[in-house]
């Protein structure tokens, strides 16, 4: 057991690439302990200082019920500072908060504090590793048991950066042959999209210095990608999601690079509202992406591990300014596309799920 997150809490220090002498957030979401010792100890091990900020669902939950609105809206008050400090940003995702459950007032005051941390992180284009770490609430959430999840998830987690790149290259060479996109999902929708002079990006699992002066500053674990932001005013067609966010059976309708209908079987009410909360173009996409993790070859509805599934596309929705965009807004929200197919120019890049590049 030890063992297993000494390695994994290795990979995280290494694929966020912490240097001696340096100031390390480690926001803990997951409340693995383990692992958060591990990790805290990895950092140690280079010179770098380990600073957790403890951010569990259940923690989360008590806080936004049991700590008065007028703290919470100072709640970033020193965290500010730290963010003004901070050399990297390391967040350990697990089981999600149950917002529905606690009173809307003291969730939206925390929410605008995050915002303004999140706004001085972009600002500074500080490294930023996401993780997803299995654990024994979160299995639940997604209908799965702890020993499933874990089988699914540390194999993925651990692949080396190197066998990340061989496949991420080998696509790369076929994705960078054009500027026209096009995705096709569901019974016959097509999204039109224009890369304009937009580059593609990889994520393996790894922020180098050359990922830094490209603007790659945000990698996941499980990595194992690639991606691109998108001219803004230059979406049209339509995109089929099986589920998005409260959604399910969504069918969106962009015109001039926006949202300006959404369908669903259920919950298209709710995806409008959870939209229009949010400051900025909400509606616009982000970037796109398409999953390249070899050891990913199923669903777990955990969509920052599903859009990293082999064959697996995936669209964002929102901010895309801290990986060379211009769309600001405080809504950042992937969605994955299992079964889509991609084309660049007229190059199939994935057919219905199958990279063919």
């Amino acid at each position: 057991m030890e063992k297993k997150w000494q390695a994994i809490a290795q990979r995280l220090v290494t694929g966020l690439g912490v240097q001696s002498g340096e100031l390390i957030a480690v926001r803990d979401g997951s409340g693995c302990f383990d692992l958060l010792l591990e990790v805290s100890l990895a950092i140690e091990k280079v010179g770098g200082t380990p600073l957790v900020q403890f951010l569990q669902g259940d923690y989360l939950e008590r806080m936004w019920r049991e700590v008065p609105v007028e703290i919470l809206e100072n709640w970033g008050h020193h965290r500010q500072n730290w963010a003004r400090q901070i050399d990297r940003v390391l967040f350990m995702a697990g089981a999600q908060p149950e917002r529905g459950q606690v009173p809307e007032a003291g969730l939206e005051a925390w929410e605008q504090a995050m915002h303004q941390l999140t706004e001085i992180e972009e600002g500074r284009r500080l490294p930023f590793l996401l993780a997803a770490v299995p654990t024994a609430r979160g299995a639940a959430q997604l209908g799965l048991s702890a020993e499933d999840l874990e089988a699914l998830l540390i194999p993925a987690l651990s692949a080396s950066i190197e066998e990340l790149q061989v496949e991420i290259n080998r696509v790369l060479a076929k994705a960078r042959s054009g500027h026209s996109i096009k995705i096709l999902t569901g019974d016959g929708y097509i999204l039109h999209l224009e890369q304009g002079d937009r580059l593609w990006m990889s994520d393996d699992g790894f922020i180098d210095d050359v990922d830094i002066q490209r603007g790659a500053i945000v990698s996941n674990l499980p990595a194992g990608s690639i991606y691109t932001t998108v001219l803004e005013q230059k979406t049209n067609g339509q995109l089929w999601l099986p589920k998005a966010g409260p959604a399910k059976d969504v069918l969106f309708t962009f015109r001039d690079g926006r949202i300006v209908d959404i369908q669903a079987s259920s919950g298209s009410v709710k995806l409008m509202e959870e939209l229009d909360r949010h400051s900025g173009e909400a509606r616009r996409v982000s970037h796109i992406g398409l999953g390249l993790n070899p050891y990913l070859n199923r669903p777990s509805g955990w969509t920052m591990v599903d859009e990293h599934i082999h064959g697996s596309l995936f669209i964002a929705l929102g901010e895309n300014r801290y990986m060379g965009g211009s769309n600001a807004s405080s809504l950042n929200v992937d969605y994955a596309l299992a079964g889509a197919t991609l084309q660049v120019n007229d190059h199939l890049i994935v057919s219905k799920g199958v990279v063919l590049a």
